[in-house]
């Protein structure tokens, strides 16, 4: 059924063909991860939602795909399709000259060599990041007969293998979450529709997710560390060349967890506050060289030019006629550090929680709203429980929890200051909803256990928990101990 006319294309559409042939894919995929599932289940129960995450992976991919198709008629996904499109049929006409557009420079003289033919599309093809995306989804474009909904299909999959390892990560510190960190990794909805289809956010969400784990692997676990070490690399140099902004305030935060985990562990307290300051100079001091080597690698995101692309991609999306008229105002930016940060408020508040359902224009920014709704509900009601003394203290001493908030935080700081559009804003943000959501839920868990000491007379030692969930808190072992005595009393 022909939908749309794409540009060297033609009218195009999804066809019969590829709703029938996407169901062999599901069902080959479901065998796949089934097995998986059926091998691990027993020492893993975290493998329980395996394949249920796959299925939600599975449908968003395919909603992603009516929705474009039926409801946008268009859009950067189209874009990138068709412009991967154009890629694969150079590779069935001229294989050598393919290979040189695929590893070649992205410049006039390689798009010439399509000829009179399909060609990408010049501002997809220009642009270094967004053509590293055709480049990756090329193969994948070939392996599916050239149909939107299976290419999607296989994308979302590959890239959900991140996500779940991401989920089994911090399942490793708290096993109790494992259903509630399949709802932040698996099941927010948000994370399925914009993380399912064919676009830069489901490339890099699934790239964050492999680096912490791969991280994690690396420097605590120190588990495959060869294996782990290229994935970190390569996670990494895919979130460098698709969105760098990613990588670089992901790298300083998990920097950050090693560093502070090593610093919570130390039992002396005036020993604790001479290394915490010397951690954050090491930390400030490392990540800026990092960064600055990287100068190249991150073009316009580099440090030098941070700022500038900032002001430029603000201003670049206020204009309704490209990105809808879903603008919402921070204020402007005078292009100065001391001037962003008195909008960090404001930045952080809309990434993490707008657009409010009164500011909802479209289907797809409703179901946005509902989500940010609940987030900002469940958020209330943890500083509630907690009194927000009792947050911050879990903050200031739980490495895990103070990872994800910081990454939160300083991620919905970037794209809330430079993102000024709800359309925009709710894909972007995707990255930092399962890191938020699980903090949530760290602290959330971590009351529930004070109050359950408190309750009994006994005292609730948060440092049992800094590596993660203890297989008997101090709390807990002593009100067995209390048990037991209790029946001896009983029995004589």
């Amino acid at each position: 059924m022909f939908l749309i006319w794409v540009f060297y294309h033609g009218e195009v559409g999804i066809e019969a063909w590829e709703w029938l042939l996407s169901v062999v894919y599901i069902i080959f995929l479901s065998l796949y991860f089934s097995r998986q599932k059926k091998m691990r289940l027993v020492r893993q129960p975290e493998y329980k939602h395996f394949l249920y995450g796959l299925y939600a992976k599975i449908i968003g991919a395919m909603v992603f795909s009516l929705i474009y198709f039926y409801y946008y008629k268009g859009g950067d996904t189209i874009s990138y399709f068709y412009s991967a499109v154009s890629m694969s049929q150079l590779a069935t006409a001229e294989p050598l000259d393919f290979l040189r557009v695929l590893f070649g420079a992205n410049d006039a003289e390689h798009l010439n060599l399509f000829g009179s033919g399909a060609r990408p599309y010049e501002y997809v093809y220009y642009d270094d990041r967004t053509f590293m995306v055709i480049r990756i989804i090329t193969p994948l474009v070939l392996f599916s007969f050239r149909s939107y909904v299976l290419t999607a299909l296989l994308l979302s999959s590959l890239c959900y293998l991140g996500i779940w390892r991401s989920y089994q990560t911090f399942v490793g510190y708290f096993p109790s979450l494992k259903d509630k960190f399949a709802i932040a990794f698996l099941y927010m909805p948000s994370v399925i529709f914009w993380g399912s289809g064919i676009m830069k956010d489901t490339l890099t969400i699934g790239a964050a997710c492999w680096w912490v784990h791969c991280f994690d692997q690396v420097f605590f676990k120190k588990n495959r560390v060869i294996g782990n070490a290229i994935g970190l690399v390569l996670a990494g140099m895919l979130l460098i060349m698709v969105k760098a902004y990613i990588f670089m305030i992901l790298m300083p935060v998990m920097v950050l967890w090693l560093l502070y985990f090593r610093v919570a562990r130390l039992k002396n307290l005036l020993l604790r506050l001479v290394v915490l300051p010397i951690m954050l100079l090491v930390l400030a001091g490392g990540s800026y060289v990092v960064l600055n080597n990287l100068g190249d690698s991150l073009g316009k995101f580099s440090l030098d030019e941070a700022m500038t692309t900032t002001m430029n991609i603000q201003r670049d999306m206020q204009r309704v006629e490209d990105y809808g008229s879903t603008y919402f105002d921070i204020g402007e930016l005078d292009g100065t550090l001391r001037g962003g940060l008195v909008k960090a408020p404001a930045a952080i508040n809309a990434a993490l929680f707008r657009p409010y359902l009164w500011e909802s224009s479209s289907v797809v920014v409703v179901i946005s709203a509902l989500e940010n709704a609940w987030l900002l509900g469940f958020s209330l009601l943890v500083l509630w429980r907690t009194r927000a003394w009792f947050l911050f203290r879990v903050i200031r001493r739980n490495p895990l929890a103070m990872t994800c908030i910081t990454f939160a935080i300083a991620y919905g700081f970037v794209i809330g200051i430079s993102t000024p559009n709800f359309g925009a804003l709710v894909r972007f943000k995707i990255v930092l909803v399962p890191f938020f959501v699980s903090f949530l839920y760290i602290v959330n868990y971590l009351n529930r256990e004070r109050l359950w000491a408190e309750s009994r007379g006994l005292r609730f030692v948060l440092s049992d928990y800094l590596k993660g969930e203890p297989v008997m808190p101090s709390h807990r072992a002593a009100a067995k101990r209390a048990r037991k005595r209790g029946h001896g009393k009983l029995r004589r």
